[in-house]
Order: structure tokens, then sequence, then C-alpha cells
């Protein structure tokens, strides 16, 4: 019996991907359309990617700062917004300890 192949949409593909291949994929797109040497179907088909790459990738962002949120909850049940102090060279959270707080 012969398989048929699936062509998957350029949505469920972005589902199979993390945050830091689509921030890639965007980035390379951007790149392709400002270099100008795409033909005008194709820099459609690429600003299309794109903006599905850029939703996916807001969606996380806004998925991690609701996540930050919660870990931030106070003891009264508040969320305490502080700016975060980040290295600039690892990115790693400075002061770890003002970021404790309890899940819920």
């Amino acid at each position: 019996m012969e398989k048929k192949k699936t062509v998957k949409s350029d949505a469920e593909k972005t589902e199979k991907i993390n945050f830091e291949k689509a921030l890639q994929q965007l980035e390379e797109i951007a790149e392709k359309l400002e270099d100008g040497d795409l033909g005008l179907d194709e820099s459609i088909n690429q600003f299309e990617k794109g903006m599905r790459l850029a939703k996916f990738c807001r969606e996380k962002l806004d998925e991690a700062e609701r996540k930050i949120e919660i870990l931030q909850k106070g003891a009264d049940g508040h969320v305490r917004k502080k700016e975060v102090d980040v290295d600039d060279g690892t990115g790693e959270i400075k002061n770890e300890d003002d970021l404790q707080g309890s899940l819920l």
C-alpha cells in the first residue's frame, strides 16, 4: 500500500519549532526582504511567513511573561512587578533572589 505524503502548512510547522528557531527564521526573512532581491510573489510569501513567525514569537513571549508573573506573586497574592536586572553579556538575571515568591 502506498503512503500519501501530506504537505504541512506553515502554521503547522510553526507549532513544531521553538522560540529561538522561530526568531532566527524571522531574522533571515527580514534580511531577505531588506536585500530586495526577491520577486514580488516570493516577497509576499516571505512576508506572510514572517507575520506567522512574529505572531508565534509574540505568543511565546506573552506566555513567558505570564509564567514570570506567577513566579513573582507575593505571599499576599498580589503580583509585584519589578524591573529585572539582566547581565548584558550572558543574558542571565543578576539578582535572582528578588524574583522569589510563591507559585500561586
